[in-house]
């Protein structure tokens, strides 16, 4: 494809940022066709998608434009065209991909794209496992995790499972009534020595994003792939125990309740204080600029106590790259 056709095309995806998809039978208004791959408006001009969308031009095809009164345009020579050029396509969007028929007809949704939230729920339940080591929980866990089958799930998918096979059950016995008498003996008095684990940090930035672990227990999350306009709106811990979480970020400190589950979630507003405009959280683009001034990056501290006293500190490190 020529530069010319590819300056006529990158123009006419730029009509509008919006678009509508129905469920069945059609693709939606603003769609554009390159070849046999079709993307949604919004997709298509995102910066981040920018890779993507050269890679199908290049490929090359006919290119279409379904305009907003749900016509079909040849995007060479501006003419209407025939909906039974529309060739069979596999659309996309933010959220689905899709698979179409020829002629623009019998859409059937082959996969989400958006699997972040079931990547953080299997590893959650990896985590629960691996610290329980009850059979019901590492069950419960193999289900999360043999979900886990689309193509960009497949190494997360591989590594929790390599996780799940490690841990050793724990044996359990049915208690017997004893068949002769037997001397009481004195019930012993278990005390609590282990101090929380940290498990998952996840932050919610439109979706859920999962934070790195490193050897040491403490978590880093890189901002580099979220656009400028995404909310951040809260900071979710999940520890081994029910504790307290006593939250440290810019100089500001406050104190938080774990639930039985180990699960608390942290409004931004109360993490970053007068840095957030507002409470429905800060726009990465807005956060991006204050990290500027930080040297790209803010660390937040965590330190856990459960009910016994035990105590751990962890660090949670934002990074705009």
């Amino acid at each position: 494809m020529n530069k010319k056709i590819i300056g006529s095309f990158l123009a006419s995806v730029m009509i509008a940022s919006t678009t509508t998809i129905s469920a069945f039978g059609a693709m939606g208004s603003g769609t554009v066709v390159i070849g046999t791959k079709a993307f949604d408006l919004t997709y298509a001009n995102d910066p981040a998608n920018l890779k993507e969308i050269n890679s199908a031009i290049v490929d090359g095809g006919m290119v279409y434009v379904k305009d907003f009164n749900g016509k079909w345009i040849n995007n060479i020579n501006g003419l209407a065209a025939e909906i039974s050029s529309i060739p069979a396509v596999i659309y996309k969007n933010a959220t689905q991909k899709i698979s179409f028929d020829a002629a623009d007809l019998d859409a059937k949704v082959t996969t989400t794209i958006n699997s972040a939230a079931q990547i953080l729920a299997a590893t959650q339940a990896v985590v629960k496992a691996e610290v329980s080591k009850l059979q019901a929980d590492v069950d419960a866990a193999n289900a999360s995790v043999i979900a886990l089958a689309n193509a960009e799930q497949s190494k997360i998918r591989a590594d929790l499972l390599s996780r799940l096979n490690l841990i050793k059950v724990a044996n359990t016995t049915t208690p017997t009534t004893p068949t002769t008498p037997t001397t009481p003996t004195t019930p012993t008095t278990t005390v609590d020595v282990t101090a929380p684990i940290l498990n998952t940090v996840s932050l919610t930035i439109g979706q859920p994003v999962l934070a790195t672990k490193d050897a040491s227990g403490n978590f880093t999350v890189s901002l580099a792939a979220a656009k400028a306009t995404d909310m951040f709106t809260t900071l979710k811990l999940n520890t081994s125990e029910k504790s307290t979480a006593k939250i440290t970020c810019l100089g500001r400190t406050k104190t938080f309740t774990i639930n039985d589950a180990g699960d608390v979630t942290v409004p931004v507003a109360d993490l970053l204080g007068s840095y957030a405009p507002s409470t429905g959280g800060i726009s990465v683009g807005v956060l991006k600029s204050y990290l500027t001034l930080m040297s790209g990056k803010v660390t937040i501290n965590a330190t856990l106590t459960d009910a016994a006293g035990n105590e751990s500190t962890k660090t949670i490190t934002i990074t705009s790259n």
